[in-house]
């Protein structure tokens, strides 16, 4: 802030939007942040943590395309209604404008190291590292990122339909499509487990974190020590 102050807020927003881990796993600590004992989502939570979140792409000069305003963010979730972490997660699966970039950065941050044993057709490189785009009309052209991300597709019409690829998988997996014939394996697995709608209760750490500074050591034993039974 402008007094030269760091708000946990702040800490908070950066390190759930840049940390390891599963997308949903981010979410649901989001939802925490910005829900009441009840476990329903306050919007001025919401409001207040959406704003220090979208800081992130106003640094890398992504602020008019993601930058925050308020009128952006109420239409975000249904206003008469008891927004649940299950409902705030389902919203979230197909994020508003304001938001599309949070499931991006996690995506692009899980295929930093995917390798994909083939070669692109345009630049002709021997192996693609992150994502891979197959063209759903041609069958075998594929380019990777740096080339689909340019624009480079030389005689390939770009207006032909990509589809995103984050992991390689070997084609023609007769048994896996046989499965899905017979109805044995599930077309479409859910977006995210049904979690429970009350908050989880929270870690009491007053055995743990001092409730006033430590001046030394000494203070910390005696404060430690059990006092003696008469």
């Amino acid at each position: 802030d402008p007094g030269g102050c760091l708000l946990v807020l702040s800490v908070k927003a950066m390190l759930a939007t840049l940390c390891g881990g599963k997308l949903v796993d981010k979410l649901r600590y989001v939802f925490s942040q910005v829900s009441d004992s009840n476990g329903v989502l306050v919007q001025s939570k919401f409001d207040a943590f959406l704003r220090e979140a979208l800081k992130l792409p106003t640094a890398v000069y992504e602020g008019p395309s993601f930058g925050y305003a308020q009128a952006s963010t109420r239409p975000c979730f249904p206003q008469q209604k008891r927004v649940t972490v299950n409902m705030f997660l389902d919203i979230l699966e197909d994020p508003p404008q304001c938001l599309v970039w949070l499931p991006l950065i996690h995506r692009l941050a899980s295929v930093e190291h995917v390798f994909h044993p083939t070669s692109c057709s345009y630049c002709r490189t021997n192996g693609m590292t992150g994502f891979r785009y197959r063209c759903l009309r041609c069958r075998g052209y594929q380019l990777c990122q740096n080339c689909f991300w340019r624009g480079n597709a030389g005689s390939h019409s770009n207006q032909h339909q990509m589809k995103e690829h984050s992991s390689w998988r070997l084609p023609h997996k007769l048994g896996r499509a046989l499965g899905r014939t017979l109805g044995c394996v599930s077309s479409r697995d859910p977006p995210h487990p049904l979690y429970p709608e009350e908050p989880e209760r929270t870690l009491n750490l007053a055995n743990i974190v001092p409730s006033r500074p430590i001046r030394n050591v000494s203070e910390t034993m005696s404060s430690s020590a059990p006092e003696s039974s008469r």
